[in-house]
């Protein structure tokens, strides 16, 4: 049980800053309650020569992420201590709004399939920019700190 003290400072934390997503349990609901995230990610092993390319399509692409429900947060990881990986990570309320994502036209666009069927992309191609296919990773939190 949280202490009263504990609880208050718990209960005005800032959630989510810019999104009204949450994915932990508010102070009032019992720790057993306590609401959990899905996190989904892809590895990529970028070729040394195209790491700033493959970072500027990131930085600079379309996304739609905001527009879907359940989305809570993104980002583009870099490893610090394995040169050239990367980590994409979207973090979803449950594991049914990922998967919402990903049937979703707006996870088309994301992904160029709209452009595919004009007859071509204007996209950059990312996969010729990797040392293989990413690898997806998915996991659903046991406990988040904000």
């Amino acid at each position: 049980m949280l202490s009263s003290s504990l609880s208050s400072r718990v209960a005005a934390a800032p959630r989510n800053r810019g999104s009204k997503y949450a994915c932990r349990a508010s102070a009032a609901e019992a720790p057993a309650a306590q609401k959990t995230c899905f996190i989904a990610m892809n590895v990529f092993k970028v070729k040394p020569e195209c790491a700033e390319d493959f970072e500027n399509v990131w930085k600079n692409r379309e996304s739609h992420l905001k527009e879907m429900p359940g989305f809570v947060r993104f980002a583009l990881l870099k490893c610090s201590n394995v040169p050239n990986k990367y980590i994409s990570q979207s973090t979803w309320e449950s594991k049914e709004a990922f998967r919402g994502w990903t049937q979703s036209q707006q996870f088309s666009k994301a992904h160029g399939e709209a452009d595919k069927d004009k007859g071509g992309s204007k996209r950059p191609n990312v996969g010729a920019m990797l040392e293989g296919p990413p690898a997806p990773e998915f996991f659903s939190s046991v406990t988040m700190t904000e």
